[in-house]
């Protein structure tokens, strides 16, 4: 073999290994999230590949409960006066969207 393609073999195999290091790397698209706005005016992302529940501090001293699972999330047992926040039901899809007025949180996913 010319020392020529010798150096283009090796230099080839190097570009392929950095493409795979790169790929490895790479953060993986972990589909559909929840943006939850807060009261504060502060927002969190969360997963809705991960099941949970999270409890979140709104106006009032009123706390809002979600629940993720099933590649959904929900308001469960809000302690909010009139519980509507809870009538949205499971919100899986890119769009879908639910607030608790009383706490001032609201949720919205993207993606997915």
């Amino acid at each position: 073999m010319k020392k020529n393609t010798k150096q283009n073999l090796i230099f080839s195999a190097l570009v392929l290994a950095a493409a795979g290091l790169l790929l490895l790397l790479r953060p993986w698209n972990q589909g559909a999230k929840a943006v939850v706005s807060l009261a504060d005016g502060s927002q969190q992302t969360i997963f809705l590949s991960a099941d949970g529940r999270y409890d979140l501090a709104g106006n009032g001293g009123i706390t809002a409960h979600l629940v993720v699972e099933d590649d959904s999330i929900r308001f469960v047992e809000s302690e909010c006066p009139d519980h509507r926040c809870e009538g949205f039901g499971r919100l899986s899809r890119e769009g879908d969207w639910a607030a608790c007025l009383p706490a001032g949180i609201s949720v919205v996913i993207e993606g997915g």
